[in-house]
């Protein structure tokens, strides 16, 4: 799974990537980026609410990318090299970020940063041997923890657990979940484990992510 927060600074990014890696015209970059996102086309995009919105976490689809590609007479092969640009990308608007242990004021200016762009602060700590996955919803608006508890009800403390359990391989076999949607810590992650978690809880604990399974509840 590759995640992507569809900001406005993030969005321009992408865009001069294909521009200038892909040799993509502008309005083509445009249609391929809906793709990406799971739209049929660039103004069902810029409509659908998702669109330049900085909290909210998607998953790229580089399947429908790839086909987009083609349909506009660009070479499958050469659009199957986006996934591994991707996920070497530096974002402006990132859903997380991975930070020594050390690395104390790295971890302060990121909470500023999450509080600022009032999303969840989520973040990977990685130690000599093992990461630590943390989060905390302090840096997000008092709405957050109402509309947390309609999305994910009382039980969010299992609903947490599971993913974990899904996410984590054999190579982290030591590691422990200890929290619930508004607050945790997994520890003893194996790094490539950590990044996967971490890519899972801000898929589903970013604001308009909770408020679309709130919409699609009622």
């Amino acid at each position: 799974m590759a995640i992507f927060v569809p900001s406005e600074k993030n969005l321009r990014a992408l865009k001069n990537l294909l521009m200038e890696d892909f040799e993509m015209a502008s309005s083509h970059a445009s249609e391929a980026i809906a793709a990406l996102m799971g739209f049929k086309s660039h103004f069902a995009f810029l409509h659908s609410g998702i669109a330049n919105n900085g909290q909210f976490v998607g998953e790229a689809d580089f399947r429908r990318f790839t086909a987009r590609c083609s349909q506009m007479g660009y070479d499958q092969t050469s659009s199957e090299w986006l996934p591994f640009a991707f996920q070497q990308a530096t974002w402006p608007d990132p859903a997380w970020r991975l930070f020594k242990k050390r690395d104390i004021v790295g971890q302060n200016r990121w909470f500023q940063e999450c509080k600022q762009r009032k999303i969840p602060y989520i973040a990977i700590i990685r130690a000599t041997k093992y990461c630590r996955v943390t989060w905390d919803h302090i840096s997000t608006q008092r709405s957050y923890d109402e509309a947390l508890k309609l999305a994910l009800g009382s039980d969010h403390h299992t609903q947490m657990f599971r993913l974990f359990q899904l996410a984590v391989s054999k190579l982290s076999r030591k590691s422990f979940f200890e929290g619930n949607a508004f607050v945790g810590d997994v520890i003893k992650l194996a790094e490539s484990d950590a990044r996967c978690l971490a890519d899972i809880y801000a898929k589903l604990l970013y604001p308009e992510n909770l408020a679309l399974q709130i919409e699609a509840a009622t």
